[in-house]
C-alpha cells in the first residue's frame, strides 16, 4: 500500500496555487480596477481570502505533531483547497482567467 506524503503534496499544491494567483493578479492589474464590476471585485477579494486561508492552513499543518491534529489539518487544507478552486473557476468564468 502506498503511503501518501501529505506534506509534500500540500507543498506542491501551494506552490502551484501561488503561481496561478500571481498570474491572475498580474492580469487584473493590467485592467483598470474601475472597469471591474462589484461582483468581480468581490470575487477577487474572495479568491485572495481563500488563498490566504489555504496558506494559513498549510502553516498550521507544518506545526502540528499529534496524529489527531495532523488529520484535522489535512481536512482543513483540503477544504481550503476546494474553496480556492471554486473561486478560481468562477474568476475564469468571468474572463479573469490566466492566459
Amino acid at each position: 500500500m502506498n503511503k501518501i506524503n501529505y506534506r509534500e503534496r500540500a507543498r506542491k499544491i501551494i506552490e502551484l496555487s501561488e503561481v496561478f494567483s500571481q498570474k491572475l493578479i498580474e492580469k487584473v492589474k493590467g485592467q483598470k480596477v474601475s472597469t471591474l464590476s462589484c461582483e468581480e471585485k468581490e470575487l477577487l477579494d474572495n479568491l485572495r481570502s481563500a488563498f490566504n486561508e489555504w496558506k494559513s492552513k498549510e502553516i498550521y499543518f507544518q506545526c502540528v505533531c499529534e496524529p489527531d491534529l495532523v488529520d484535522l489539518a489535512i481536512y482543513e487544507i483540503e477544504a481550503s483547497k476546494i474553496k480556492y478552486t471554486y473561486f478560481l473557476k468562477k474568476a475564469r468564468e468571468k474572463d479573469l482567467s490566466l492566459k
